[in-house]
């Protein structure tokens, strides 16, 4: 089974081209240190760490997606799609993202 849900923040404006819109959501997640939480001493908070997922979404999931803005809310359900590539040295890349099924947006 290939299921993801993820809830984050859109991190800058979407991109859209066509009937395709490609947005990047970040999350946070505690960081731990020896197994435990802890405090960042810089910010008095929980430390988190955050990462950052590649969103695609295709035709009126893409036009909606599109009139997001960085900052707002959403839960992204979909799936993982990996893919390669060569760049123009010749080098293979290798990319994930996630295609979007649904989004929610808060």
């Amino acid at each position: 089974m290939n299921n993801v849900n993820i809830t984050g923040r859109v991190v800058k404006d979407p991109d859209t081209r066509g009937a395709v819109t490609t947005i990047i959501v970040a999350t946070d997640r505690v960081k731990l240190r020896d197994g435990k939480t802890f405090v960042d001493e810089a910010t008095g908070y929980t430390a988190k760490e955050t990462e950052f997922h590649k969103v695609t979404c295709f035709n009126g999931l893409g036009k909606a997606a599109a009139t997001r803005e960085k900052g707002n809310v959403v839960a992204i359900t979909g799936r993982l799609h990996y893919s390669s590539w060569e760049d123009r040295d010749g080098v293979t890349r290798y990319g994930c993202e996630i295609i979007a099924d649904k989004i929610d947006f808060f």
